[in-house]
């Protein structure tokens, strides 16, 4: 029998997690989430007016602390400078997650440019390592830590039109692994979460466009929420999943395209 009720496993009280593009979609729910469950939140997004509503929002709404930290997770200085903000005002760094991506779709990756690379490898590949990079130093002073990367079903070559985008996502999931083996000794745990397509004001235009067709796609019959992905976020960082680590969970409803 567990000398721990599985409850107590999600409980993140004062413990501080930070969530890159933390301002809005799938980002804003996780804040959320970690803040309902006790934890003091950093939300880190370039939108530093949204960032502080979030913040603000999650300070009136739950008995915990939430702060706003403009943040451009491709540049290292600013990803180092929003690791340090959340260590001093909370005293630690427990959970890193890597939210914040940037997709820069074209119709094919020939009509894409150096600068859409640029842009969205930036924020969703070296974002990922900015931060990481900044975080693992303070969470093996502390032996232990939890990292939540991204990638989404473009990585696995379902999406033509975002090779760019899905090319990083993959560098996430390979990225995620190795460090994942370099750390454990620490107690740090990194894991992948892969969303499929999800309702967020970043999707809002181009679901509302061709919503009949993607449903086509999922066997559940139905799109992904920001709180499905959230979710999925919390329980990988929690106790519950202390075992696992420098895994892939793809949170896609049953896609079921070839």
């Amino acid at each position: 029998m567990s000398e721990t009720p599985l409850a107590a496993k999600f409980d993140f009280t004062n413990e501080a997690v930070a969530v890159t593009g933390g301002a809005s979609g799938i980002g804003k729910a996780v804040c959320e989430t970690f803040a309902g469950q006790g934890a003091n939140v950093a939300v880190a997004d370039i939108d530093a007016d949204a960032a502080e509503t979030v913040a603000d929002a999650i300070e009136d709404e739950y008995d915990t602390r939430a702060i706003a930290i403009e943040t451009d997770v491709s540049s290292y200085d600013a990803a180092e400078e929003m690791i340090e903000t959340t260590v001093d005002e909370f005293g630690s760094i427990d959970v890193l997650v890597n939210n914040a991506g940037l997709s820069t779709r074209t119709s094919s990756f020939l009509e894409s440019t150096p600068e859409d690379w640029d842009r969205s490898v930036g924020v969703t590949y070296f974002g990922t390592m900015n931060c990481t990079h900044a975080a693992l130093p303070h969470m093996i002073d502390q032996e232990g830590g939890c990292v939540i990367n991204y990638a989404s079903d473009s990585y696995k070559g379902n999406d033509p039109s975002l090779a760019v985008y899905g090319g990083a996502k993959a560098a996430n999931v390979a990225f995620t692994m190795n460090v994942a083996k370099e750390v454990g000794e620490h107690n740090i745990r990194l894991n992948v979460v892969s969303p499929g397509t999800t309702e967020t004001p970043a999707t809002a235009e181009w679901i509302d466009k061709y919503r009949d067709k993607i449903l086509e796609s999922y066997a559940l019959e139905r799109l992904g929420t920001p709180q499905d992905i959230a979710d999925t976020v919390a329980f990988l960082a929690s106790d519950a999943a202390d075992w696992i680590t420098a895994e892939v969970v793809s949170v896609n409803g049953g896609y079921i395209r070839g």
